[in-house]
């Protein structure tokens, strides 16, 4: 080999080390298959190089969804599960006040109220669970998708300024049934959130496609511009509204449960004014 030529070649050896030592692995030295010591050295740092930058860009990614997660599990403790601790304390007050008080309506009120409280801690719940897994090791289980709607429209019941509507003859799908109510329940209260009507009417279909379901919340809200469409879903993005200045993590949740489950999720416009979010399940 030419002196001239090799000089060069361990210049450039050098050049990649030091490269390295940035935490730069995107340079590749040029190399032959031979038994020159420059040639096996520089077959060597390209598939160090290779090595080191596939760690680095799995422990930046790694890094991001812990803190992402630390983030999301301090919000839920701190923001959600315990004011509903102290509502579910109250609850159980007012329901021994009422024993002697000949009022069924009320009772039953405040009977359907301690349901909910439940419900929604043990959601809270499984949302914390369900945060450190990932959708590969949760349970799937058979759904049927028109009884997740009844419950969830049940605990609508006793609100008069929302609505939910939905099919009476809806599919089985396969799902983990937690991220499920979740998926739908974060959507409609997103839907009620933002909503600058009296009644909040809410639509909840589900479409047949060939190799997935392609289930749908639509509501008849100010609707979502185009702009916003995207960033909506990011972990505690704001979107201001007449009604809601929301720092939320309910959109957020959603995609993160619906892409691990090899779905996807937009936002489309709804034909009666308003938004359309849609989600796909995998048959």
């Amino acid at each position: 080999m030419d002196i001239h030529v090799e000089e060069k070649r361990i210049n450039e050896l050098i050049e990649m080390i030091g490269a390295m030592a940035s935490l730069n692995f995107s340079k590749r030295l040029e190399t032959a298959i031979t038994d020159n010591p420059i040639d096996v050295v520089a077959f060597g740092l390209n598939m160090l190089s290779e090595e080191l930058e596939a760690n680095v860009v799995n422990k930046s990614m790694l890094e991001e969804t812990n803190l992402n997660l630390e983030r999301f599990c301090f919000t839920v403790a701190h923001d959600i599960k315990s004011p509903l601790s102290s509502a579910h304390s109250l609850i159980t007050l007012i329901e021994n006040e009422l024993e002697n008080v000949e009022n069924n309506t009320l009772k039953q009120y405040v009977a359907l109220l301690k349901t909910i409280n439940e419900q929604t801690r043990n959601m809270v719940n499984g949302i914390l669970d369900y945060s450190r897994t990932n959708f590969n090791n949760v349970q799937i289980e058979e759904i049927d998708l028109h009884n997740v709607c009844s419950q969830i429209a049940q605990e609508y019941s006793v609100n008069n300024a929302v609505i939910i509507n939905y099919p009476p003859q809806m599919p089985t799908v396969q799902y983990n049934s937690v991220a499920l109510k979740q998926i739908l329940g974060n959507l409609i209260n997103n839907a009620i959130k933002h909503n600058d009507k009296p009644v909040c009417e809410l639509e909840i279909q589900c479409a047949d496609r060939d190799s997935f379901f392609e289930v749908s919340v639509a509501d008849n809200g100010p609707g979502i511009p185009k702009k916003d469409r995207n960033k909506i879903f990011d972990l505690f993005e704001s979107i201001k509204t007449p009604q809601e200045d929301s720092y939320g993590i309910g959109l957020s949740i959603v995609k993160k449960l619906v892409t691990q489950a090899n779905g996807v999720v937009w936002v489309d416009d709804n034909v009666q004014h308003g938004a359309k979010f849609v989600f796909t399940i995998t048959k």
